[in-house]
């Protein structure tokens, strides 16, 4: 079975996910490219963490602080 993965937005007051169900490449890219920007969930959670979940699992495989 081919896992897929999420990202997840999330600080000390909420949570919220882009829904994606893509590959794990897909979404480590997606982080480099917007982070440090305004695009989507990115500018309401900076200083907050952003973290790449699967969606099989619900295991968290990689995550970083939103620029």
């Amino acid at each position: 079975m081919k896992k897929t993965y999420d990202v997840v937005f999330t600080d000390s007051k909420s949570a919220d996910c882009k829904g994606f169900k893509e590959s794990l490449t897909y979404c480590k890219n997606y982080i480099r490219r917007f982070n440090g920007t305004n695009h989507s969930y990115f500018a309401d959670y900076k200083g907050g963490i952003i973290a790449i979940v699967c969606n099989e699992t619900n295991q968290v495989v990689f995550n970083t602080k939103v620029l």
